[in-house]
């Protein structure tokens, strides 16, 4: 089973994605925005989703996991209701993804991400 960190500070939106997600094959860890990458680290994720909006430091943790050698190479999916500016860190992201019309290509993006690693 692949392991996949949820990063959102929306307790509602967390819960109904990780159903979705954990009804699709994947062991599920929750986490708000305050989550540092050695907590990662910690989890040995095979990818992180990492719920995003234009007044959040989601870009920060993007970047940090980017720039942290032994993090870099876990694939980051951003999830925004913002695709503008959500695209506009894509640097720091494997994948850009809508939040919250497009649960069946998150679900096949992160099975991708997970399997390539």
């Amino acid at each position: 089973m692949k392991k996949l960190i949820l990063i959102e500070e929306d307790n509602d939106v967390r819960e109904m994605l990780a159903f979705v997600l954990e009804n699709n094959g994947f062991e599920i860890s929750r986490a708000a925005k305050d989550i540092t990458v050695d907590e990662i680290l910690e989890i040995k994720p095979h990818v992180i989703i990492v719920g995003y909006s234009a007044i959040d430091p989601a870009n920060d943790l993007a970047e940090a996991l980017k720039a942290n050698d032994l993090s870099n190479p876990i694939p980051v999916i951003i999830y925004s209701p913002n695709l503008d500016a959500a695209t506009a860190i894509n640097k720091y992201a494997d994948a850009v993804i809508a939040k919250p019309d497009e649960l069946d290509d998150l679900v096949y993006l992160a099975n991708r991400l997970a399997y390539k690693n």
